[in-house]
């Protein structure tokens, strides 16, 4: 009684009816192909034309803060206000020598050389350092110091002097391009460099006057590494000297398609000093030939090597597509003329471009852009394409012999009718899990999730049809007896090789899981097995850490991880440079404000260092020039006008003058025009593991909104182009949990609907689940962590490792006769060699990104190797000893007597 009403409960009926409209579905569609396959060519072909129309509005993004960066913080916000207000910044190229002691005539002369080459180099277009590089005045330093006090407590010469002569010194000065070097302590004099001694150097670098330092370094002492001091504390030797050019950006007239580069992770930067920058590599790279201890990088140096390593290995790449054409090849074919599918197994294929093609021009044709992780997007279709096309020959393999002797359209609507179900479960919780993955805060991410669902989408519809209607053709030829490689050629009374109609793969199969798999002890051991492995990889999963490192990116032996291995050890205590920026406030009134917000990050000594405010230094040139403390007495903003302006064009505090923007120039005996913009520049402490930035960029931020200001747009903010690293990496972890989790969800609702079976169900999400827990843990131990490429990885790997259990559980749900274990080896022996196959197809797929030094794929193929074997395992081994144990019965799809020893098998479980 119990046993009747539970077989008659809704699910049951959901069940018959979910399956016999599905199967119905496919029948008809395979029949309808089977038909007029040529249309159906045709009607493909037409679609892929049509959509190819999408790629007029193909867009490739390059700018990395529409790739890598959240759209909706306030990084984002912050760094288009800045490029918009600031219009003008700069970019660095630098060089390190390093030696037993750098204070040496030797060195400072090289250096010099070096400097002179630089300046003189031209590019083809006659692009030179003077035209791409950032200007400031040049200094007459004999002049300066006679304008010069020697106290700041003393009245500043441009309040001493007429105004009108005062500024006439000032606008009669040229400017120059802004470097940082130690060569200005001789003001790049070659004359004076060559006849300097050790003693001249080491007197200059301790007795140098700071005041005279234009622009924003501090002191020439940051120039050098590994300093040597005596007993006084004066330096007498240094192992390392650095030297910078600084290029001039202007945000406006960027455009990052052409700037930008492939992998987005290109500068900021005009086409002329793109172009300058080429010739300063390749002169950098001839001196690094012959000097010793020379390292070098440029503005251009991680966007290009970071490209150049993802890029470079495609010929690695295509020989993998090459291999898996052979590998299809081998697949489908029998060693025989006439079964030799080479054409069917071409438009197999066939399917997984036309399925990109398509899926790409859709995206594109909605304005989704492309973007540098889509390159790997042709090898997840290869690896679902191809499976789908083994599945759908696999079914073909299995009609009965009853089913072979009918007519060719209803031979493939059985084909289908089992084929398409089975393809349409995987087909869609791949979609799903794309979809769920589109989700994302990461825009990358999210385009190439996209991507991927769309295109995954058309390579199944593509598989059904196209592929359905070549193997329809291919099927004719086969019965006419046609060669398989030269159709044209008939084979009368051909009787293929009896070594070539054995299905080896499907006895080898067999005899292992008949005497070996299936068996007690095998079973035992195979839960063992997945319960250790289970168990040690929960216990790294816990382990897995959220690091990411942007020289990851960057394959050893180059220039920049050279360059950056030399200033770890030469300058370890160099931070990263940050600035608190203000937007148009009335800053007469906001003074104090300001000063109190210094005063926070100056206190946070451990992580903050060198806060570089012009606000106490205004108050100094203020009170010992006009007597008045602005830190107790208002302000007014016609005498704050005033001040400023004359405080800007001191000699002393000129410097200063890069850390105001204003609507219009400034011009020395003029009150200052509305103030756009100002900014305190500071360094952020270094730390060797990257997530430890994460809180003190917080608590810096903290300071900037805090601030309370109460006039203008009241804007201020905290930022370091650095902070877009570690806001991702904030985010990255806990993002990839919520996508994985939904994408489980959802993709077992997927399969729920469409297989139609709670225990198959649930094996289904035990073995994907089982799987990622796997991947998670192994990658612990192969030294991967959670971070944006490791993000993607995973999200693919749902979609991969869901296939292999859903093609064995729903198999197993169509196996009607038999027991359990009857059915388990019927259902592997029949569908088990197609997703073994196909599982080896995707490794095939992506096995040359083995041999890459790119991180991305190198990364891609650790997961997408631990994807296969554990998906493989718990797939084609785990479940069906746990099916062939507790497996449920088939679908009840006729009415048709149920035997007696089933119903009481199943009532005694069910009690």
């Amino acid at each position: 009684m119990v046993c009747d009403i539970l077989r008659k409960n809704v699910f049951q009926k959901f069940t018959y009816g979910v399956v016999t409209t599905t199967e119905a579905f496919f029948y008809r569609l395979g029949i309808a192909i089977a038909k007029q396959p040529i249309k159906t060519i045709i009607i493909c072909w037409i679609a892929v034309f049509l959509s190819s129309f999408g790629f007029l509005r193909f867009h490739q993004e390059k700018n990395p803060l529409k790739l890598w960066v959240p759209p909706h913080t306030t990084f984002i916000r912050d760094s288009e206000w800045l490029m918009k207000t600031f219009q003008r910044g700069f970019s660095d190229e630098a060089v390190i020598l390093v030696d037993d002691d750098v204070l040496t005539p030797k060195v400072i002369s090289k250096l010099a050389d070096i400097h002179n080459q630089i300046m003189s180099s031209k590019s083809e277009n006659n692009i030179t350092m003077n035209d791409v590089c950032f200007r400031i005045p040049r200094v007459d330093r004999t002049l300066l110091k006679l304008l010069m006090t020697d106290s700041e407590y003393e009245t500043d010469p441009s309040i001493q002097m007429s105004p009108a002569l005062y500024c006439s010194f000032i606008e009669a000065m040229k400017s120059q391009c802004y470097t940082k070097s130690i060569l200005e302590l001789w003001d790049y004099n070659m004359t004076k460099i060559a006849a300097l001694t050790k003693d001249d150097i080491v007197n200059a670098v301790n007795t140098y006057d700071k005041n005279l330092i234009f622009g924003k370094l501090k002191s020439y002492e940051e120039l050098l590494g590994g300093i040597v001091r005596n007993e006084t504390g004066h330096i007498i030797k240094a192992a390392a000297i650095q030297n910078y050019w600084l290029l001039l950006v202007n945000f406006s007239s960027v455009d990052m398609d052409k700037a930008g580069n492939m992998a987005g992770t290109g500068e900021w930067a005009s086409e002329e000093a793109l172009e300058w920058e080429i010739i300063f590599l390749d002169l950098m790279a001839n001196i690094s030939k012959t000097l010793d201890g020379f390292y070098y990088f440029a503005g251009r140096s991680f966007g290009d090597i970071s490209n150049n390593s993802m890029f470079q290995d495609i010929d690695k790449l295509c020989l993998g597509v090459f291999i898996m054409v052979l590998y299809v090849q081998f697949v489908i074919s029998k060693f025989n003329w006439l079964e030799a599918r080479i054409v069917l197994g071409s438009a197999g294929l066939m399917v997984i471009l036309m399925g990109f093609i398509v899926g790409a021009g859709l995206c594109s044709l909605f304005g989704v852009f492309y973007g540098p992780v889509h390159l790997s997007l042709p090898f997840l279709l290869m690896g679902l394409g191809v499976d789908d096309m083994l599945v759908i020959m696999s079914c073909w393999d299995e009609l009965t012999q009853e089913e072979k002797r009918l007519p060719m359209h209803e031979r493939i609507g059985l084909m289908l009718k089992h084929g398409g179900v089975s393809i349409t479960i995987t087909s869609f919780t791949d979609v799903i899990a794309f979809i769920i993955g589109s989700s994302t805060i990461l825009p990358c991410l999210e385009s190439f999730c996209i991507y991927a669902a769309v295109g995954v989408f058309m390579t199944f519809v593509f598989a059904l049809t196209f592929f359905t209607a070549c193997f329809v053709l291919d099927q004719k030829r086969f019965e006419d007896n046609r060669n398989g490689i030269i159709p044209c050629i008939s084979h009368e009374n051909y009787k293929p090789n009896q070594c070539s109609q054995s299905n080896i793969t499907n006895r080898v199969i067999a005899t292992i899981y008949s005497k070996v798999i299936l068996t007690k002890p095998g079973k035992i051991f195979v839960v063992l097995i997945t319960l250790v492995c289970l168990g040690f990889s929960t216990e790294s999963a816990l382990k897995l850490e959220q690091r990411f490192d942007p020289k990851w990116f960057l394959p050893k032996g180059t220039h920049l991880v050279d360059f950056l291995a030399a200033k770890e050890q030469y300058y370890p205590d160099a931070g990263w440079d940050v600035s608190m920026y203000m937007g148009a406030l009335e800053y007469n009134q906001e003074l104090i404000r300001i000063k109190d917000a210094v005063d926070k990050l100056e206190n946070m000594t451990g992580f903050v260092s060198n806060v570089m405010s012009w606000v106490d230094p205004f108050r100094t040139f203020v009170l010992v020039n006009f007597k008045h403390d602005i830190y107790k007495e208002d302000l007014d903003e016609g005498r704050f006008s005033v001040f400023l302006s004359k405080f800007l064009h001191s000699p002393r505090y000129a410097k200063y003058q890069g850390n105001f923007v204003f609507e219009t120039d400034l011009e020395c005996g003029a009150p200052i025009p509305k103030i756009k913009m100002s900014s305190i520049d500071f360094n952020m402490k270094r730390f060797s593991d990257p997530r430890d930035h994460i809180k003190p960029m917080h608590q810096i931020q903290d300071v900037a909104e805090n601030a309370n200001f109460t006039t203008g747009d009241r804007f201020a903010t905290t930022w370091s182009k650095f902070f877009a690293m570690w806001i991702t990496d904030e985010l990255i972890d806990v993002e990839v949990m919520r996508n994985l989790e939904l994408a489980l969800i959802c993709v077992m609702a997927c399969t729920i609907l469409l297989i139609a079976d709670w225990q198959i169900c649930f094996w289904i999400f035990v073995c994907v689940l089982i799987t990622m827990i796997n991947v998670c843990g192994f990658m612990q131990r192969w030294g991967l962590t959670i971070d944006l490429v490791s993000c993607i990885g995973l999200e693919l790997a749902i979609g991969l490792c869901v296939d292999y259990a859903t093609h064995i559980g729903h198999t197993f749900l169509t196996v009607h006769e038999g027991s359990r274990h009857e059915r388990t080896m019927r259902t592997v022996t029949s569908i088990g060699s197609a997703v073994l196959y196909g599982g080896l197809s995707t490794f095939i797929g992506i096995c040359m990104m083995s041999q890459s030094d790119a991180y991305t794929f190198q990364s891609f193929f650790k997961i997408f190797l631990l994807v296969i074997i554990f998906g493989l395992f718990h797939g084609t081994i785990f479940l069906p000893v746990m099916l062939s144990w507790i497996g449920p019965r088939p679908y009840q799809t006729k009415s048709k007597p149920i035997p007696q020893d089933d119903v009481i098998e199943n009532c005694t479980e069910l009690t």
